[in-house]
């Protein structure tokens, strides 16, 4: 009976540690993905419609004031007050730059984003969203395939932005510029 119950005993002690293990890496992970997070009061909700029909362009003193397509897209070569500027791209011509106002700016390879990337092979149809909260912009990704980097590192969550930093999306690489 002694025998039986020795190898019983080990192997709960065996459970009773990976349950433990599991655990503790679902909370290291957690806490991890916590750090990446805005902080309060500058996290945003998803208003995407409401967003776009509020939409105005930025107040300029630029080249063309930050010219907008009727429909509502940045006009390649407008200059405004905050922009994304290629940098390198194999599908768009270097310096081509898109005038960035509050609400949201959405990029991929789908016809129905603002900065679109068609031809992006490497790119989602809606890869990245940027969006303007508390003075600062946040880019996130939304779920795409590749993922979207600021600074060569991969995002996770919303990611503020500061002038400088370079956003690649796809195989396409944008400078922020104020």
């Amino acid at each position: 009976m002694l025998e039986i119950q020795v190898p019983l005993l080990a192997a709960k002690a065996l459970l009773l540690l990976l349950l433990l293990a599991f655990i503790y890496s679902v909370v290291r992970r957690g806490i991890g993905d916590l750090r990446q997070v805005p902080e309060e009061g500058k996290t945003y909700e998803s208003g995407r419609r409401e967003n776009r029909r509020a939409r105005t362009p930025a107040p300029t003193s630029l080249g063309n004031g930050g010219a907008r397509s009727p429909m509502g897209r940045p006009v390649p070569g407008s200059y405004g007050a905050a922009e994304l500027v290629v940098e390198d791209s194999d599908i768009m011509a270097p310096e081509t730059r898109f005038s960035l106002t509050d609400g949201e700016v959405s990029l991929g390879r789908s016809s129905a984003n603002d900065i679109v990337l068609k031809s992006d092979d490497y790119a989602s149809g809606r890869h990245a969203q940027l969006t303007r909260h508390g003075g600062l912009l946040y880019v996130e990704d939304t779920g795409s395939t590749n993922g979207t980097f600021v600074n060569g590192r991969k995002t996770v969550g919303a990611t503020p932005l500061r002038p400088g930093d370079t956003v690649r999306v796809g195989s396409t690489t944008f400078r922020y510029v104020e």
